[in-house]
């Protein structure tokens, strides 16, 4: 399964649904993670 994490929209918003090792746990699981470019940066 593909699982994302966008990157926030919303003005003022710096979090992200998706840590490193949240990633890595699913990863673990046979998943993969993608994140959008950008997500994060205001965090």
């Amino acid at each position: 399964m593909r699982i994302g994490a966008p990157r926030e929209l919303h003005d003022g918003e710096a979090r992200v649904s998706m840590t490193p090792s949240s990633a890595r746990d699913l990863q673990k699981l046979g998943h993969e993670c993608l994140i959008e470019a950008g997500a994060g940066l205001a965090a």
